[in-house]
């Protein structure tokens, strides 16, 4: 089977038209089943964490909320509003976290994420999770943003965004701050 396409091209004013004609192959249902099979188990080894590919987010959009919550309430809130509490996963996400908390700087407040140690086996304290997705912080692109000096060894922790800097602080989880949501973007 060929299939024919025809391209318009302005050049300086004119009209040029270009036919492009190419063949394409055709599949049995079979061999399709077949490659979607092994695709499906190469991506299972490939992705250690449940087995699952990490979510894709074509942007995340955040929002800062002025209600001073302890941790498990922000959580809540953010369910709520049919969002889920902030995790900050790359550099990108930093930056819109960043931009969502700017306005709000000058108030002597953090701002929960969904970042937590909650549970972790006390060799594993060090290590933190996204609550909200159950991934390991770092995972998809290695992004961690902690302050300076911050000790984040303790168990039972939360993170949250210090001030206007966003930079990443830990603390117990039953503490009040702010806190951030973001909308839910899975595919």
């Amino acid at each position: 089977m060929r299939a024919r396409q025809v391209y318009v091209l302005p050049i300086v004013g004119m009209l040029a038209v270009c036919s492009l004609a190419a063949s394409v192959p055709s599949s049995s249902s079979d061999e399709k089943a077949s490659i979607r099979s092994e695709a499906a188990e190469s991506d299972q080894r490939a992705f250690p964490v449940n087995h699952l590919p990490p979510l894709t987010y074509s942007s995340k959009k955040y929002t800062a909320y002025l209600e001073v919550v302890n941790f498990f309430q922000a959580w809540q809130l953010c369910r709520d509003k049919g969002k889920r509490l902030a995790a900050i996963e790359s550099y990108d996400d930093h930056k819109a976290v960043r931009e969502a908390i700017l306005p709000y700087a000058g108030f002597e407040a953090a701002f929960w994420t969904a970042g937590t140690n909650l549970g972790a086996k006390p060799a594993e304290t060090g290590t933190y999770y996204w609550i909200t997705n159950d991934r390991p912080v770092g995972y998809l692109s290695g992004f961690e943003n902690w302050l300076t000096g911050v000790t984040v060894t303790d168990s039972d922790q939360c993170i949250a965004l210090f001030l206007g800097s966003a930079l990443w602080i830990a603390g117990t989880c039953d503490t009040n701050a702010f806190y951030v949501c973001e909308e839910s973007q899975d595919v």
